[in-house]
């Protein structure tokens, strides 16, 4: 595997010039966190840098994190899938592929995100800042994968282990998620609803919109899932909300199922 850098990334302006005015000296707090010193600062740089910002500042030399996000997003489902497979050395790989997909989700990687606040060293262009794209769960998402991209090419460039090195820092930001997940996680609230119904009252969750369908411009959905016995009652299990029906669906199962732990 060459060390070399992918053209894209390289002859990158210096970090410490021009528009990119944190510097070293401030991203070094956002590398303690990660627990990663990088000796190619640049990379970490373009990993922070969004689409619309890289579009408004084209005479600056960065180009957008998609590249990184790219490669990025396939260093995490590598190292997550060795933890996890260290984690549950047993365990048919249909479950190990749907508990990666929990972890590396993108409201997973946003919170994560949201741990380092990594938003607060994004550049984004004008519009997307108005918009509130600092805070986005998808503009997060993809900036960690971004890092992790960063990390990985940073690591083979200067001759180190690059899948160690994104191992480490994976350990360091997701490994007590790892630690505490057990084989039923990742099951999406809905699937698991369903088990448990199933299981203990021989019926299937029925799901029922709240309201009339919202505007496309505010999308606000609400739904309730509810058990129909052949005879008796219809009982309400739970109520949620969501910007889709599916995530109002979802919620609302996430509900029912805390009430039914709750019991």
């Amino acid at each position: 595997m060459s060390s070399e850098l992918p053209l894209v990334l390289r002859d990158l302006p210096d970090v410490c010039e021009g528009d990119a005015s944190e510097g070293i000296a401030e991203l070094e707090v956002l590398m303690d966190a990660l627990g990663y010193r990088f000796e190619r600062v640049a990379l970490l740089r373009v990993a922070l840098t969004v689409g619309s910002w890289a579009n408004e500042n084209r005479e600056a030399g960065w180009p957008s994190n998609a590249c990184l996000e790219f490669f990025g997003d396939a260093v995490l489902d590598l190292v997550a899938a060795d933890a996890l497979w260290r984690r549950f050395p047993t365990l048919d790989e249909g479950p190990l592929t749907r508990l990666r997909a929990s972890l590396v989700s993108e409201r997973s990687l946003s919170r994560v995100a949201r741990e380092l606040d990594l938003g607060r060293w994004l550049h984004v262009g004008r519009g997307d800042e108005q918009r509130g794209a600092r805070d986005r769960d998808g503009t997060l998402a993809d900036a960690l994968e971004a890092v992790l991209g960063a990390v990985f090419l940073d690591a083979r460039a200067r001759g180190e282990d690059p899948t160690l090195a994104a191992a480490q820092v994976f350990e360091r930001r997701f490994g007590q998620r790892v630690r505490t997940l057990t084989p039923d996680d990742g099951l999406d609230p809905k699937s698991r609803l369903q088990q448990l119904m199933q299981a203990e009252r021989k019926l299937t969750p029925v799901y029922v919109t709240v309201g009339d369908p919202p505007p496309p411009e505010d999308p606000h959905w609400r739904a309730r899932v509810e058990l129909r016995p052949p005879e008796g009652e219809v009982e309400i299990l739970g109520e949620g909300e969501g910007r889709s029906l599916r995530a109002a669906e979802r919620s609302a199962a996430q509900v029912a199922l805390e009430r039914a732990d709750a019991t």
